[in-house]
């Protein structure tokens, strides 16, 4: 969902426009979220996929290539 997405930009303009205080955005994540191999596993904390892996994950989730 784009939910926590509307929220990080709603909150990167709060303090856009706040009185010059320090601001800090916690947010929950999953290491390796949508990637069957990498969700659920601290294997990957810091360890790059070599070339089979990688093209095995971006097959996985194709809906976010060119979305940014």
């Amino acid at each position: 969902t784009l939910f926590p997405y509307t929220t990080l930009f709603r909150s990167e303009a709060k303090q856009r426009s706040g009185n010059g205080k320090p601001v800090m955005i916690l947010m929950r994540t999953a290491m390796g979220k949508g990637v069957d191999f990498m969700e659920g596993t601290h294997h990957w904390h810091g360890v790059a996929p070599n070339d089979e892996q990688k093209d095995r994950a971006l097959a996985q989730l194709p809906e976010t290539l060119g979305d940014y």
